[in-house]
Formats: C-alpha cells, structure tokens, sequence
C-alpha cells in the first residue's frame, strides 16, 4: 500500500483547551469595547457601573475572579458616583 493510503495516528485535540485559548483571545478584544461603550457614561448614570461588572464577568467567565475585580475596581467607582450624586442633589 502507498504510503499516502496509509492510516496515520491523528493527534489528539483537547477540544476544551482549543475553546479556552480562542477564548483567550477574543478575551481582551471584547472588555476593550465594553469599556469604551460604558464607561464614557459612568458619570451620567452610575447604574453602567454594575452593568459593566456584569458584562465584564460574562466574558470572563470565571465568577470569583470577576467578584473580586468588581469589588477592586467597580465598587470605588460606583460609591464615588453615588456620592457625586447625592452632593449634587443635596441642595
């Protein structure tokens, strides 16, 4: 038989590793733009701030970890606003 008929072993593809590295890279991409759509409107209303913890932990697809960032980054945020708000208002 030719060589080219010939059955070769096919490499064995983890099929969860391939999904985790395409992931991977459309990752960055993807918290970029919600960053650039949302947080120009953070000042204006205070409530994108959650909305972008939540979409930022869909991407991320890891809750401890998105839990964690949000509290580290999200919540100053979003107390600041309030705060902003209340003194704005409290006139």
């Amino acid at each position: 038989m030719p060589r080219s008929r010939r059955k070769r072993p096919q490499p064995q593809v983890d099929i969860d590793e391939v999904i985790k590295a395409v992931r991977r890279e459309f990752q960055g991409p993807v918290n970029k733009t919600i960053d650039r759509l949302l947080h120009p409107y953070f000042h204006q209303y205070p409530f994108l701030i959650i909305i972008d913890g939540l979409l930022h932990g869909l991407n991320e697809m890891d809750p401890a970890k998105s839990i964690k960032k949000f509290v580290k980054y999200g919540l100053p945020k979003l107390i600041e606003e309030c705060e902003r708000y209340a003194k704005q208002n409290a006139t």
